[in-house]
């Protein structure tokens, strides 16, 4: 079972990755913070915003949307 201190290390890991990606740090601090797993948090508005489509886009991946509109337009 975990300690107190070991969840509080697992917060400030979270905090830290999360402002690396460039999410305000009162966001990172409040996502952190949360009892959420990871997959949970990802549905959070605040996951949302923070790391909208562009930063996806930087990240090389295509948006199916799109990519259904482009296949759809051309037959």
């Amino acid at each position: 079972m975990k300690t107190q201190i070991q969840f509080r290390g697992l917060r400030e890991t979270k905090r830290k990755k999360l402002v690396s990606l460039g999410i305000p740090e009162e966001w990172a601090r409040n996502i952190s913070g949360s009892r959420k797993g990871y997959w949970r948090l990802a549905l959070t508005p605040q996951m949302n915003k923070a790391l909208g489509l562009a930063y996806w886009r930087d990240q090389g991946l295509v948006s199916l949307v799109e990519r259904y509109d482009a296949l759809r337009s051309t037959t």
